[in-house]
């Protein structure tokens, strides 16, 4: 249990520090506006993966089998 907490801890202050690793970004070699969105790669990185999840389901429903298929 004890590194059960510690596990969480550290996530917990790794979760705080990280927008503050913006500070430490170079803003000069931005491509698009958008970049210069603060956190706008976690959000973009979030939908990114719930996206995927979505196409997953999808393709799960599409081409599910019955259970008698191997029968």
């Amino acid at each position: 249990m004890k590194t059960r907490k510690n596990i969480i801890y550290i996530l917990f202050v790794f979760v705080n520090i990280t927008p503050y690793l913006y500070s430490f970004y170079d803003f000069k070699k931005i491509h698009f506006g958008i970049d210069n969105i603060i956190g706008f790669y976690p959000i973009y990185g979030f939908l990114a993966c719930m996206g995927l999840i979505i196409i997953a389901k999808a393709f799960s429903l599409i081409f599910k089998k019955d259970d008698t298929y191997y029968d």
